[in-house]
């Protein structure tokens, strides 16, 4: 599954935390704060602590000045600069700004009650995994601070969760992790998955698969994939909010700066979660893996998907401009059923034309999803490819793949109008514009259907 994060208020330069009158306190030693100036300089200094901490490899300075009274407060910090170390980073930094705060303070994930005296700021951390990521992507945290006993100390973290172009909620905050470097290939589990080893020889295995079948397109250099078999951790990993139904999911990742996010050429790597409850039971990990590692090879050649939020406050959806779903995940299942026989698929087909569903065009980005549909729509995107394939061989289906999706087109091109204007261009189709009545290629894919 492909998950595209939505934006919907975002307040440009500041983040607004409102909350109703404060309840006191159990914090000891609060004093009165400073103006802002001295606020973030406090906080700069201790950013370049934290920093020379992560460089060093000192748990000790990464805690320094954390409110020892909070034992959970502690507890988390200690848990994520552990699990950060078994990570390999090229880019692995917190920066703060001058738009960063003071910021009216909330509690976070650590206190239920604050003192009167604390103050918010807005903290990035920047991070490019090695042999994964092309460039650093952003995670954003709320830092409260409050002077304590003559020092600036953080009493509480959590995540902030306003920009669809930042990660939040990633494994590493949250859980214990196991991590494997093997090939191309990092992953990560929380302990629930059995016999990791082997699935660190399915994931190498995977993309080993995935690459040969991708051919000389460009590709990223590796890939990081997080098991679990918990459903509360594979819907809340990285903020994607998974459905429970789905088998894996791939959250690609903005370009950032320390200051701006880039929001214009390609994403710069990506992240893989796989749902291993569901995958074992179906006996499909490698299936499962290859279909998100075929998502995660294409953030290559994808531009940036953009997910316009509401308008002025408007209570809409938003705009999209992305790749046509069917296309992506009917991609990801052809070569997640590479050299299989796809019986599953060729009887979802059958199946679904049984019941009437296939309608006059492919299925839009909105309802690629619904209940009544998904499957079908699933198991429908394959059958395009796999028709191509058989028709014109791999390599065809591949272009036709990598046309598609490499021209991010609005909502009114994500049917069959942005597979006519594809074949069209790869010169599989003679005229320029076709309907479904009137396209050779559509008459010759729906017998390929109903021969299934």
């Amino acid at each position: 599954m492909l998950t595209r994060r939505r934006a919907l208020f975002t307040f440009t330069g500041s983040v607004f935390l409102l909350s109703g009158c404060r309840l006191p306190g159990v914090l000891t030693g609060v004093e009165k704060t400073r103006d802002a100036t001295d606020m973030q300089a406090d906080v700069k200094r201790f950013v370049e602590r934290r920093n020379a901490a992560l460089r060093s490899h000192d748990e000790q300075a990464w805690l320094a000045d954390v409110d020892t009274s909070n034992a959970a407060l502690m507890a988390s910090q200690k848990l994520h600069f552990a699990n950060l170390r078994k990570f390999k980073w090229e880019t692995l930094q917190l920066s703060s700004g001058p738009g960063s705060g003071p910021l009216v303070a909330e509690p976070q994930r650590h206190t239920k009650t604050l003192p009167q005296n604390v103050d918010g700021f807005k903290v990035r951390m920047l991070s490019k995994m090695a042999g994964v990521d092309k460039a650093s992507s952003a995670s954003d945290f709320i830092y409260l601070f409050a002077m304590m006993n003559g020092r600036y100390m953080l009493i509480d973290v959590g995540p902030d969760t306003d920009d669809y172009r930042a990660t939040y909620d990633s494994p590493w905050e949250l859980t214990p992790l196991t991590v494997a470097k093997r090939g191309d290939v990092v992953l990560a589990t929380d302990g629930s998955v059995p016999d990791f080893d082997t699935y660190v020889k399915v994931a190498t295995r995977a993309s080993a698969e995935v690459r040969r079948d991708w051919l000389s397109n460009p590709a990223p250099s590796g890939f990081a994939l997080f098991l679990t078999r918990r459903p509360a951790s594979y819907k809340k990993w990285f903020g994607a909010g998974t459905p429970s139904w789905s088998e894996g999911v791939e959250i690609p990742l903005y370009g950032a700066t320390t200051d701006k996010i880039d929001v214009t050429g390609h994403y710069v790597g990506s992240r893989v979660v796989v749902n291993m409850e569901i995958a074992i039971k179906a006996d499909n990990p490698l299936g499962v893996m290859k279909h998100e590692i075929t998502h995660a090879i294409s953030t290559a050649v994808q531009p940036i998907d953009i997910e316009l939020g509401p308008v002025s406050g408007a209570a809409g959806t938003g705009l999209s401009l992305s790749a046509p779903r069917w296309a992506v995940e009917g991609f990801a299942r052809y070569i997640e059923n590479r050299g299989t026989p796809a019986a599953g698929d060729r009887w979802v087909i059958r199946d679904g034309l049984a019941k009437g569903l296939l309608r006059a065009d492919l299925p839009n980005n909105e309802h690629f999803y619904d209940d009544k549909y998904r499957s079908f729509n699933y198991s429908l995107g394959w059958s395009l490819f796999q028709f191509i394939a058989e028709a014109k061989g791999h390599a065809t289906a591949l272009k036709v793949y990598v046309e598609l999706v490499s021209r991010a087109s609005f909502g009114n091109m994500q049917g069959s109008d942005a597979l006519f204007d594809a074949l069209y261009r790869l010169k599989l189709q003679r005229d320029a514009f076709v309907t479904t009545r009137s396209s050779l290629f559509w008459q010759q894919w729906t017998a390929f259907l109903h021969r299934m």
